[in-house]
C-alpha cells in the first residue's frame, strides 16, 4: 500500500510539473512572444522567446517577468533567454529568494527588477534549451513595415536644402533560424531634387544569416542590394564582454553601385572594398556610449570616426566626428520611439510602422566634398540605429525599473 502511495504521489507531483510548465509556455504565447522554448529540473526553469510584440528591448521581458513572479506552485529559479529571429541576445536571471520574498510581499515590483541579474553570457541556458519544442514559430510569417524617409542636404547655391521625402514599405521574412529577408520599395512623396529621386525604385533588397558563437561571438552575412547606391555582399564579426560595458568588431564588403538613372536600375561590377574596425566603451551610470571606428570607405578614402552617444530612456542622441580622405566632418544622430509601445499579435501578415524613426546630420555635403565621394559608407538593413536591438544591461534594468515605477503610480 506504502508503494502504491509513493507512485502515486510521483505521478502527481509529474503531472503539476507538466501542467505548470505547460502554463508558463501558453502564457508567454498569449503575450504574443514568439518562438518559444521551455525546459526545467529540480532546480532551475529555463525559458527563451522572441519579442515581436512590445517596441524596444525590455517591455516585453517586463511582462514575463511580471507573469513569472505570478505563476502558482514551488518557487525556482529562473533564466530567460530573450532571443531575435532565435538568435540570444541576453539572459536575465530571476533568483528562487526573490520570487519567494516578492510572493511574501517583503519586496516590491521596482526592488525586483533592481536585482535582476542580467548578463550577455547565455551558453549554459541555451545548452539546457537545445532540443526543446519551439511554440508559436516566427518562420514564414510577414511583417510589411512602412519606413518614413526624410533626407536634407545643404550642397547648392541655388536652394537652401535639398529635401527628399519617401515612404518605403519593406517586407519583412523570418526565414530560418538567424536567417531573414527583407525586400523594400522606395515612393517618392516629394523632394526638390533631380535624378533617381524622382522614380518609384528599389530599397533594400537583403538575405542575411546571423549566428551566435560561444563567448559572445556574433557573425552576420548580408547579401544583396543595400542603400547609398551598393549592391554587394558584407560581413561583421563583434564580440562582448558578459556586462557589455567593452565590444569590439570588425566588418567588410564588397560591392558595386546599384542606381535608378532616367528610371532604369544600372549595377556595376562588385569591385569597391570597404569595411572597419571599432570599439565601444559604454559608461553605465548615465548610459553613454564611446565608440572610435577606423574605416575605409567605399571610395578607396581611409580614415577614422568618433561617435559620443546618450541614451535616455528609448531617446538616443548623439554627437560625432570624423575624419576622411584628408577632410573634417562631423554632425549628430537621433533615434526616436514611433508612437505604439504594443504592436498587434503576429498573424500570417502584419501591417505596422517602424520602432524608431532614425536621422544623421552631416555638416559637409558641399560640391568639393561631394565631388571626391568622401566618408561613403553603407547599410544593411533599413531598421539601423542606436537603439533598436540594444540590449546593455544597465539600459534594460533601468526600462525595467521605470516601468515598476510608472506601474506603482497609477
Amino acid at each position: 500500500m506504502k508503494r502504491l502511495l509513493f507512485f502515486i504521489g510521483i505521478y502527481g507531483w509529474l503531472m503539476i510539473s507538466a501542467v505548470e510548465a505547460q502554463s508558463v509556455s501558453s502564457a508567454l504565447c498569449g503575450l504574443g512572444m514568439q518562438n518559444v522554448a521551455e525546459q526545467e529540473d529540480e532546480l532551475c526553469h529555463y525559458m527563451a522567446w522572441e519579442d515581436t510584440r512590445y517596441r524596444g528591448t525590455y517591455r516585453g521581458l517586463y511582462e514575463v517577468v511580471k507573469l513569472v513572479l505570478s505563476q502558482p506552485g514551488a518557487a525556482k529559479e529562473c533564466r530567460m533567454v530573450v532571443e531575435e529571429e532565435r538568435i540570444p541576445q541576453m539572459e536575465v536571471r530571476l533568483p528562487k529568494q526573490l520570487i519567494e520574498d516578492y510572493r511574501a510581499g517583503q519586496l516590491s515590483l521596482e526592488a525586483v527588477m533592481h536585482r535582476l541579474e542580467i548578463s550577455m553570457d547565455t551558453d549554459e541556458s541555451m545548452a539546457r534549451l537545445r532540443g526543446s519544442r519551439r511554440e508559436n514559430r516566427s518562420a514564414g510569417k510577414v511583417d510589411l513595415v512602412l519606413y518614413p524617409q526624410i533626407m536634407l542636404r545643404n550642397a547648392w547655391m541655388d536652394k537652401l536644402y535639398g529635401t527628399i521625402i519617401n515612404i518605403a514599405p519593406a517586407v519583412e521574412v523570418d526565414l530560418w533560424k538567424g536567417a531573414s529577408f527583407t525586400g523594400q520599395v522606395i515612393f517618392p512623396i516629394w523632394n526638390n531634387m533631380k535624378g533617381q529621386m524622382d522614380y518609384i525604385r528599389a530599397g533594400m533588397l537583403v538575405l542575411r544569416q546571423e549566428v551566435r558563437l560561444p563567448h559572445n561571438l556574433f557573425a552576420t552575412l548580408s547579401a544583396g542590394n543595400f542603400n547609398n547606391n551598393r549592391m554587394g555582399v558584407d560581413l561583421s564579426v563583434m564580440y562582448r564582454t558578459n556586462e557589455d560595458r567593452w565590444a569590439v568588431g570588425v566588418d567588410g564588403g564588397l560591392t558595386g553601385s546599384s542606381t535608378f538613372y532616367e528610371g532604369k536600375w544600372e549595377l556595376s561590377k562588385w569591385k569597391r572594398v570597404s569595411g572597419s574596425a571599432w570599439v565601444r566603451y559604454t559608461e553605465p551610470h548615465h548610459q553613454v556610449d564611446f565608440c572610435l571606428r577606423g574605416l575605409r570607405c567605399v571610395y578607396g578614402d581611409y580614415g577614422f570616426r568618433a561617435d559620443c552617444t546618450r541614451h535616455f530612456g528609448e531617446v538616443a542622441v548623439g554627437v560625432y566626428a570624423m575624419y576622411t580622405g584628408g577632410e573634417a566632418n562631423g554632425g549628430f544622430h537621433l533615434a526616436v520611439p514611433i508612437p505604439g509601445k504594443r504592436r498587434a499579435k503576429q498573424r500570417a501578415v502584419r501591417v505596422r510602422l517602424p520602432e524608431y524613426f532614425d536621422w544623421e546630420f552631416e555638416a559637409q555635403t558641399g560640391n568639393e566634398y561631394a565631388e571626391k565621394r568622401l566618408g561613403r559608407i553603407y547599410e544593411t538593413r533599413p531598421d539601423e540605429n542606436r537603439t533598436q536591438r540594444y540590449y546593455h544591461p544597465q539600459f534594460i534594468r533601468n526600462g525595467l525599473v521605470d516601468l515598476a515605477q510608472a506601474e506603482r503610480n497609477l
